[in-house]
């Protein structure tokens, strides 16, 4: 298939008889639709690289370049991401819903970011919300907000500050908890494979609901936050310093009077270790201190040791803590 044709059908150019063509040979064989995607993939990224005035002159010569080499390509799509420290995942199912059904992809288009190891980003929704995403966080969120509703799915960690829209409330999914604000500050921790789901309110007033059968909505007032443990169903509401819950879109990792325990998981994600406890102990010590996202993670122990003694070895990316 020629690349013009796909490139067209992304610009929405084709004649009808020529994008039956073109879908017919998506369906042809696997490594059609491999391709087709591909294209899909360098097309959202220009898309998401370039600024809506300079968009027109970019597809002209996206179209003049059609023919350009694959190493060229890999080399382009690898400085992106390097830019964006995020691997940015455009339309998924819906495009392919929009190929098989004829639904307008404007429609039912979604984006997922995806947060590497150690990294942190930030962007700005449609509607202007602003979302700081911290490391291994997912967010998957439509290209345009429904004028009733506005809804995003979050596996990890994220700050909030939500545009203000009586009109349409605010909706973040997880998968323990549902957050609903009409306009707000707040994090949101909520990792699928944490046993425990965190909402601290920064400003504004938010309402979470457990995603069990039954369940009462919880509203917060600033500077509180709702702890729900997922295996036992019990919340638990406390006041904070929201700061600790900021600090982090900016590179710092602060610890306020958290358990050990609490700081075993965070340092686990952040640095893609195992930590194994074997002192029970250890576990309930609480700890304030404050450390920057690019120290060492032996150095983070070594000063929290000075204040609970304890040792501990590496292997590899496990990490053995004993008396």
């Amino acid at each position: 298939m020629n690349k013009e044709y796909i490139i067209r059908y992304f610009s929405g150019e084709l004649a009808e008889h020529e994008e039956k063509a073109l879908l017919d040979w998506i369906d042809e064989s696997e490594a059609n639709r491999k391709e087709f995607f591909r294209e899909r993939e360098l097309w959202d990224m220009l898309l998401l690289n370039t600024p809506d005035t300079d968009f027109e002159m970019h597809r002209m010569e996206a179209k003049d370049n059609i023919k350009m080499s694959q190493i060229r390509s890999r080399r382009w799509i690898t400085e992106i991401i390097k830019m964006a420290a995020v691997v940015i995942l455009a339309f998924g199912a819906g495009m392919w819903l929009t190929l098989k059904y004829g639904i307008k992809a404007d429609s039912i288009r979604t984006n997922t970011v995806e947060v590497p190891v150690g990294q942190r980003t930030s962007l700005t929704l449609s509607d202007g919300t602003k979302v700081w995403l911290n490391s291994q966080s997912h967010l998957t969120f439509p290209d345009h907000f429904d004028k009733n509703n506005r809804t995003v799915q979050l596996d990890g960690e994220a700050l909030f500050d939500v545009v203000h829209n009586e009109n349409a409330p605010f909706l973040v999914n997880t998968s323990s908890c549902r957050v609903r604000v009409l306009g707000t500050k707040f994090n949101v921790f909520a990792y699928k494979n944490s046993p425990i789901f965190e909402t601290t309110l920064v400003r504004g007033k938010v309402e979470l609901t457990p995603n069990v059968t039954g369940a009462v909505p919880t509203e917060l007032e600033p500077s509180q936050q709702f702890v729900y443990n997922v295996q036992s169903h019990k919340t638990n509401i406390r006041e904070v310093d929201t700061q600790e819950y900021e600090t982090w879109v900016d590179g710092v990792l602060t610890f306020n009077d958290q358990p050990f325990s609490s700081i075993v998981q965070r340092l686990e994600r952040y640095y893609e270790v195992t930590i194994i406890v074997n002192d029970p102990e250890l576990l309930d010590f609480r700890f304030t201190g404050k450390f920057r996202y690019t120290d060492p993670l032996s150095v983070i122990l070594d000063v929290v040791k000075k204040y609970k003694s304890f040792r501990y070895t590496e292997e590899g990316t496990k990490i053995t803590i004993y008396k």
